[in-house]
């Protein structure tokens, strides 16, 4: 009886003036947030229907081909359709025999729900909400054809739009699983393409991911013509890394969490999965790579767009610092890292200043000795030197490794070691600001050296005072040398 009435097309509708809020998946996967839409600026026409139902079997291609003259969810008002008690697959059939292409709620998706909630009660029911929220069509009926949908519509002010695919990728900021911030428009603006493949993590979009990781080494991993990433807009932080370990993709994904629903609703996307090219002018050069048959595909699309293939920056051994500070006979510590895809084994070189190496404070390191540092694992470097010396010693220590070898700077001072005379020169402020000066006997030629061992500056002392201008210099660690001996000094403006 109630499948009866229902189907009659009595005449009745929403009683509501403002809309209510939901979020539901329609049948392609994607989340429809109605709130997120209407706040966007759209307006939202709703049709509840029912797939038996005879007035809505009429009305349908009505509103189908309002879709179209009103630009396909893309401009003033955005179409959808919510369903009453059938299921994913009887709405999917129903989508595809009538052309539907805005989304579609299933009624055991979420739309019985929508139903009971706008106490729709009839069928065919059309309603339209304003951006504000207020519903200021509680039913359009009946919908004898595709014009009373456009007066419908005119008389709120929504005007028609071509349906054409937009040209301009619409700009978006959102946060990868790793927690790093994404901006579109930074990334374009650098010069770069950028791929991104939409992508449901329950869908077969992984059959699609070897071919795109792929493509990210041959086209050099970020690091030059083409950014990769990723946005799923159906699931959350921990579901996408699920997905990444899974299917070991390099490049930034994007989870629901991190804005990834919002964008896809901005472009529109509607299937998934689809892989997109943006160029660096913000125009798209492909809406969708499909059917993505194999990373030929990919290599095919940017080389016609004119981007070339580059090989990625080798992984290496990175340090926690890059310039060390010894003192005599006293440890300082440096953390080397693996950053690479395979065990590090690891020598180290000899050098002529007595540096000695303690491995996680335990083993001497010297000359051919190895030791292995698991990728993605790191050991704890122990540094100091047992000779006497009366200069400041730069030295560059390096690792070498069956992978590209890395180094740092040691920097060594022994104040402790200079006599009387070298103690009378004095060197203030510390740390200086404007200028620094220095005083003693027999200064002569005075040199200051960064950090790093770099002559900076050589100047020549007429007597015994000199006073030498450190505007231009960056903060940082500083060290003077004169003829007698040599001090470290701090700039900091």
């Amino acid at each position: 009886m109630i499948a009866i009435t229902l189907g009659m097309g009595v005449k009745a509708q929403c009683p509501l003036s403002t809309a209510v809020d939901f979020t539901a998946t329609d049948i392609h996967g994607t989340e429809v947030h109605l709130f997120d839409i209407l706040d966007n600026g759209q307006y939202v026409l709703i049709d509840f229907f029912y797939t038996t139902c005879s007035y809505c079997i009429q009305s349908v291609p009505h509103i189908v081909q309002s879709y179209s003259n009103f630009g396909c969810n893309m401009h003033d008002v955005y179409f959808m359709e919510v369903d009453l008690g059938d299921s994913q697959a009887a709405c999917l059939n129903w989508a595809n025999n009538y052309g539907v292409e805005y989304p579609t709620i299933a009624g055991a998706n979420g739309g019985n729900a929508i139903v009971s909630q706008y106490h729709i009660e009839a069928f065919p029911t059309v309603i339209l909400i304003a951006p504000d929220h207020s519903i200021v069509i509680q039913d359009l009926y009946p919908i004898p054809n595709p014009q009373a949908v456009t007066t419908a519509l005119e008389n709120q002010g929504v005007t028609q739009q071509s349906c054409e695919p937009q040209d301009i990728m619409p700009d978006f900021t959102a946060t990868d699983i790793e927690g790093n911030e994404i901006h579109l428009y930074d990334i374009l603006d650098g010069g770069q393409a950028v791929l991104i493949n939409f992508f449901l993590s329950d869908d077969n979009g992984s059959l699609f991911v070897p071919f795109i990781t792929e493509s990210y080494t041959l086209f050099g991993c970020n690091d030059h013509d083409v950014f990769f990433m990723e946005i799923c807009p159906d699931k959350g932080n921990a579901v996408c890394q699920n997905w990444v370990e899974t299917y070991n993709v390099p490049y930034p994904t994007i989870s629901r969490e991190g804005g990834g629903n919002s964008i896809v609703q901005s472009i529109p996307v509607g299937f998934y999965p689809t892989v997109m090219i943006i160029r660096p002018d913000h125009s798209i050069a492909y809406r969708d790579l499909y059917p993505l048959q194999s990373t030929q595909t990919i290599v095919n699309a940017l080389e016609s767009e004119g981007y070339g293939q580059n090989s990625c920056q080798e992984e290496t051994l990175t340090f926690s610092t890059d310039t060390v500070y010894v003192e005599a006979m006293e440890l300082v510590w440096v953390t080397v890292f693996n950053n690479t895809t395979e065990d590090a084994i690891v020598t180290d070189t000899r050098d002529q200043w007595g540096l000695r190496f303690t491995l996680d404070g335990i083993e001497m390191f010297w000359g051919e000795k190895e030791y292995t540092i698991p990728h993605g694992n790191s050991i704890e470097l122990g540094i100091f030197l047992d000779c006497i010396a009366k200069e400041i010693i730069n030295d560059t220590v390096t690792l070498s490794s069956n992978l590209p070898d890395a180094s740092f700077v040691a920097v060594v001072n022994f104040p402790e070691t200079v006599d009387e005379n070298e103690a009378a020169v004095t060197l203030f402020p510390s740390p200086a600001k404007d200028f620094v000066t220095l005083k003693g006997e027999n200064l002569g030629t005075v040199r200051i050296y960064n950090a790093l061992g770099q002559k900076m500056d050589e100047f020549k002392a007429d007597g015994n005072e000199l006073r030498i201008n450190t505007t231009r210099y960056e903060n940082g660690v500083y060290f003077i040398k004169t003829s007698e001996t040599s001090l470290r000094f701090l700039i900091s403006h």
